[in-house]
């Protein structure tokens, strides 16, 4: 009996030495975080100018709405993912300062930079590998010099169109008119009218359906966008108006196998989607066969057998 208490005793004595271990190491841990990177705010950051060295640069600016918008080289919705992973650089705090005297910035590619990301007034400036450390580059922010991972410069010197939504209609749309080669749906007074070539006997022309067709392309979501390929032969034009825009966004349809593809020929770009979306974002849902038509179908195509 005495044996095991003392085992007993033993075992909360491993645990409370444990547990004080793990907690002045936090504690270390906490002590010796180093500070971020820069002591902006991201959420106050207007404009975002990116060069790289050899290729043209890129312009961000955030609207009156809090949306980024790309107004160089292409002015169009900017890809809101990519650029918070340009602003999360502002408070990085994994970074390892380069302590050295008479750095030769040259030498290290940041003189001129490889590239550079511009948030309002603050420059930070990307160059060359550190040959010291795998995945680390020299970064350099107010004069100081660092080594940072090197994931976020091959993202600022990649494609271009990275940058760019992958919403054909921007954030949060909200579409008032959309006319296409079958439909033309009108929001009035928050109902939606609807003019198409096809029989009404064969489509569902409910409101539900009208409200779903619209919420499809809202929601719409490309999984790449290109340049636009200007030997296309347009299959279809579309035309979104929406609330907010005097000009409505004019669409034409590239393709509809092995994939979606919708162009915004003024903007030189088109947008690659799921053949999947071909159903949602075209066609209205067949409408539904009524009991007594299903019956009088069934009769039909038995009598057609029995012949």
């Amino acid at each position: 009996m005495r044996q095991r208490w003392l085992q007993n005793l033993i075992l909360l004595g491993v645990v409370l030495v444990l547990g004080a271990l793990v907690f002045y190491t936090t504690e270390k841990d906490k002590s010796t975080e180093l500070p971020k990177l820069t002591e902006i705010e991201t959420d106050k950051v207007q404009n975002i100018r990116i060069e790289r060295a050899g290729k043209g640069p890129i312009s961000l600016i955030k609207d009156a709405g809090g949306v980024w918008q790309m107004t160089a080289p292409f002015n169009l919705p900017a890809n809101s993912f990519q650029v918070d992973r340009l602003l999360q650089i502002l408070s990085e705090r994994e970074y390892k300062p380069v302590e050295a005297d008479n750095l030769n910035l040259a030498e290290l590619k940041l003189e001129p930079p490889l590239a550079s990301l511009k948030f309002d007034q603050v420059m930070v400036a990307f160059g060359d590998s550190s040959p010291l450390g795998y995945g680390q580059r020299y970064v350099q922010v107010n004069n100081k010099v660092y080594l940072l991972s090197d994931t976020l410069y091959y993202t600022v010197i990649g494609d271009v169109l990275k940058f760019v939504s992958l919403s054909p209609l921007g954030d949060n749309p909200k579409i008032t008119a959309l006319k296409m080669p079958d439909y033309h749906l009108v929001l009035k007074e928050d109902k939606w009218t609807l003019t198409s070539t096809v029989s009404s006997d064969d489509i569902d022309t409910s409101a539900d359906a009208l409200s779903s067709l619209i919420d499809n392309w809202q929601k719409a979501s490309a999984y790449k966008v290109e340049l636009y390929d200007t030997k296309s032969i347009a299959e279809g034009e579309i035309d979104i108006a929406l609330q907010g825009q005097e000009q409505p966004l004019h669409f034409i349809i590239v393709s509809k196998a092995p994939d979606l593809v919708l162009a915004r020929q003024a903007k030189s770009v088109q947008y690659q989607l799921s053949v999947t979306q071909i159903d949602k974002l075209l066609h209205l849902p067949t409408k539904p066969k009524s009991e007594e038509a299903s019956a009088e179908s069934e009769e039909k195509e038995a009598t057609e057998d029995s012949q």
